[in-house]
């Protein structure tokens, strides 16, 4: 029946490297007996069809449950036991292969298809449902097809990350960063601070600010910039951090105290596109300066929705991000999704965002999606967007197709960590090694800063 596996390199596509132990990952004799006889039978065909008598021996009940009970000392040694075990017991796949992928959801996505594992059987994880949303199995959030046409780009662009440093021809990107236009109002900013482009907005302009957490950052300075702010925050507890932590902010970078208050929360039920409350209503009553942040309680994604969403304080996601310590309170929180595009065609007065940043811990390209119509319209000027490849991961996005995304809407992108302009696969592949995206952790990111040549 399995005639097409013929040994693990069939799988992997690359042989296995030796047992990896990681601080205290997979340490121990037991563990090192499985990682050896797995190889053991990956490599043999005949054991891919019955158990091989290494194996044999350590699934029998006793052993079996130990390897359980302390599965979190090695998930990707429990994983690839499992895995084997889908192979040869036929009668129970089904419910093996469910097993596995509810091990899976404590490592990273992006590591496990990359290869980066010395455990045997990891090809099969094409099997597995690695993507997770309030715990229950969800879609991954595809970069392709692109669903429009891009707006007019002045000239071909070619598929490359460009370093952002002062000097290179940024264009526009230069004059709102500060660089080109005479001083800065926000000299005191390092050079890489991407808030200075929220700083330097002009007044009136419209910031979006997607993953607000507590608003002492992208929405502080919008409002001491005299924007208009659009700020889309689910969860309950960071909306009250808001309500305690941005005033705050505010008076001490105004130098009175408390700030007024520059922040108004604007509700969207679970599974409606926008607050019920008309928007001129809102502005009236709240617009007696300039420099004000709305916030609304909602995610933004790829479609108007209600979903779970596991709140975690730091890292909450709407994807479930299991490969990251999580607190022990951990909640699940019923939270309303709505798409920009809905937001901008049906409820606010502007024809175009001036600054679209975007932060929601790996469900870029779900709140990309959910803007399309504005992105191929050519009404977004600049996006600054934490890349963060083990993130992304977390909800089935490809990396590098979220790169090429975006250049088919006509952005050029620019990274503040390299020296040399870059192909997206060369840039991506950074990214992709045990140190940058390790199985378990955070991994690295950074944020790239965006222009579309295309603004209208």
């Amino acid at each position: 029946m399995y005639q097409h596996l013929h040994c693990l390199p069939s799988f992997f596509c690359r042989e296995p490297r030796p047992l990896r132990v990681a601080g205290r990952s997979c340490q121990g004799e037991r563990w090192e007996r499985l990682h050896g006889s797995l190889l053991e039978a990956s490599r043999n065909e005949e054991f891919l069809r019955d158990f091989s008598p290494a194996m044999f021996e350590l699934t029998q009940y006793e052993i079996f449950e130990w390897f359980k009970a302390n599965y979190r000392d090695c998930v990707e040694g429990l994983l690839s036991m499992v895995l084997y075990l889908s192979l040869v017991m036929e009668e129970r796949r089904a419910s093996l292969l469910d097993l596995a992928s509810r091990a899976a959801r404590e490592l990273n996505p992006l590591a496990l298809r990359s290869g980066q594992s010395s455990w045997p059987f990891f090809g099969l994880l094409g099997q597995l449902q690695l993507v997770w949303q309030g715990g229950q199995h969800a879609a991954p959030l595809l970069t392709d097809p692109w669903r429009l046409p891009p707006g007019n780009c002045p000239k071909p662009l070619p598929p490359v990350l460009h370093p952002f440093r002062k000097g290179e021809t940024l264009g526009n990107l230069g004059a709102a960063w500060g660089w080109s236009q005479g001083p800065s109002p926000v000299d005191d900013f390092a050079n890489n601070s991407v808030l200075r482009l929220a700083r330097n907005l002009k007044p009136g302009s419209l910031l979006i600010d997607a993953g607000v957490f507590d608003g002492t950052d992208w929405s502080l300075m919008g409002i001491l910039a005299g924007a208009t702010v659009l700020g889309f925050e689910p969860l309950a507890e960071n909306r009250k951090l808001i309500s305690d932590r941005l005033p705050v902010r505010l008076g001490e970078q105004r130098q009175h105290g408390r700030g007024e208050e520059a922040h108004t929360f604007l509700q969207i039920e679970p599974g409606e596109s926008v607050p019920r409350e008309d928007w001129t209503t809102i502005f009236r009553r709240t617009s007696r300066s300039s420099g004000h942040s709305y916030i609304m309680a909602a995610a933004l994604g790829e479609r108007v929705r209600s979903l779970n969403m596991t709140t975690r304080y730091d890292y909450s996601s709407i994807s479930d991000q299991g490969y990251l310590t999580g607190p022990p309170n951990m909640e699940v929180e019923e939270i309303a999704m709505t798409t920009l595009d809905e937001i901008i065609y049906t409820y606010l007065p502007f024809d175009h965002v001036e600054l679209l940043k975007l932060d929601v811990e790996g469900y870029e390209m779900g709140a990309l999606r959910g803007a399309e119509g504005l992105l191929a319209s050519g009404r977004i000027r600049f996006l600054v967007m934490e890349f963060h490849p083990g993130m992304l991961g977390s909800s089935g996005t490809d990396p590098e197709g979220l790169l090429h995304f975006l250049h088919h809407y006509c952005f050029r992108c620019f990274s503040l960590k390299i020296e040399q302009a870059q192909s997206f696969s060369h840039f991506v592949a950074r990214y992709v090694t045990p140190e940058a995206t390790p199985l378990q952790g955070l991994g690295q990111l950074e944020d790239l800063v965006c222009e579309n040549l295309a603004f209208k």
